[in-house]
């Protein structure tokens, strides 16, 4: 009789275990995809935000200058700006390293060379491959200023 009790024990123990790992493993999977959504959304939101203020500072005139402070998720491994307007915002999510592209209708430069060498060399702005991050691990909370050039639009932090 105790053989019995012990063996239908094991069967409801294996029943609801075999019930809650899937039902686990869909929560998982529904909060990673959710926190990558997030990000997607955060990175979308600064990129935009970013273009905003250099297309509205380049319609100033020569000299003008905006700050922006923004709130770099932890994800973001990388932001630099290709051919004077795509600024490309590389970051990381639950299924690896992606990148995001923004097209900016006016030329915009960093003040540091891209991609990052050893020994900078003397820069002669504005540059077609830059960056405006110091660091190669740019998270946290930044001031972005964007200055009025003649012919472009120079983007530093803070």
């Amino acid at each position: 009789m105790k053989a019995q009790i012990s063996t239908e024990y094991l069967i409801i123990l294996g029943v609801a275990i075999a019930a809650i790992m899937p039902a686990g493993y869909f929560f998982y999977q529904y909060s990673s995809a959710s926190n990558d959504q997030t990000i997607r959304g955060q990175v979308e939101t600064i990129g935009k935000e970013i273009l905003v203020n250099a297309e509205s500072v380049y319609g100033l005139a020569e000299g003008s200058l905006v700050s922006l402070d923004v709130k770099y998720p932890d994800t973001i491994k990388d932001i630099y700006i290709l051919n004077f307007k795509e600024l490309i915002i590389k970051y990381e999510l639950s299924t690896g390293i992606t990148e995001s592209v923004f097209f900016s209708k006016v030329a915009l430069s960093g003040n540091k060379t891209y991609p990052r060498l050893a020994i900078e060399p003397p820069v002669v702005l504005p540059l077609e491959n830059s960056t405006f991050e110091y660091t190669e691990d740019p998270k946290g909370k930044k001031t972005i200023r964007f200055e009025s050039k003649t012919s472009y639009v120079l983007i530093t932090t803070q």
